[in-house]
């Protein structure tokens, strides 16, 4: 096993676990967490993801999935596939390629004039930042796409 190579070779205790288990970790340590015994930890991107520690403890929850905040169904009806293998997850609208399906999604119906709408159209790359950027500069289809994943 590595993890005992690891140990052996540099004498110190060898763990490994995800990457926002790790990360709520590390802010309780020495982040925001301040070593309250007590923290939960959120990860925002390609992924919706979280960390749980209660009581001084990591909570891995049934099949490690304790903080994966992700995976709860959010839209059981129609609902765009996850990676997970369920349908409707909060990760596939909330992250940042999920915030992109639904703007190409919600695209095929919009009649309005809109530069993210005219770029996703032109099979241009689109990205949330740019959809966040341009419902700020008052795009009313950004918006549009912001209001529906931001229920």
């Amino acid at each position: 096993e590595v993890g005992s190579v690891i140990e052996s070779e540099l004498g110190i205790p060898f763990a490994i676990d995800n990457d926002a288990n790790v990360a709520a970790l590390g802010e309780r340590w020495v982040g925001a967490g301040d070593n309250n015994p007590d923290v939960v930890f959120m990860t925002l991107g390609t992924g919706v993801g979280g960390g749980i520690i209660a009581d001084g403890n990591l909570i891995h929850g049934v099949a490690g999935a304790g903080g994966e905040i992700g995976h709860m169904i959010v839209e059981p009806m129609n609902g765009f596939a996850c990676t997970c293998g369920s349908y409707g997850c909060l990760e596939t609208v909330a992250s940042a390629t999920g915030v992109v399906k639904v703007a190409r999604l919600l695209a095929e119906s919009y009649e309005g004039s809109s530069a993210i709408k005219a770029s996703i159209d032109n099979g241009e790359e689109v990205t949330s930042k740019d959809i966040f950027v341009a419902a700020e500069a008052g795009d009313t289809f950004a918006d549009s796409v912001v209001e529906k994943v931001a229920f």
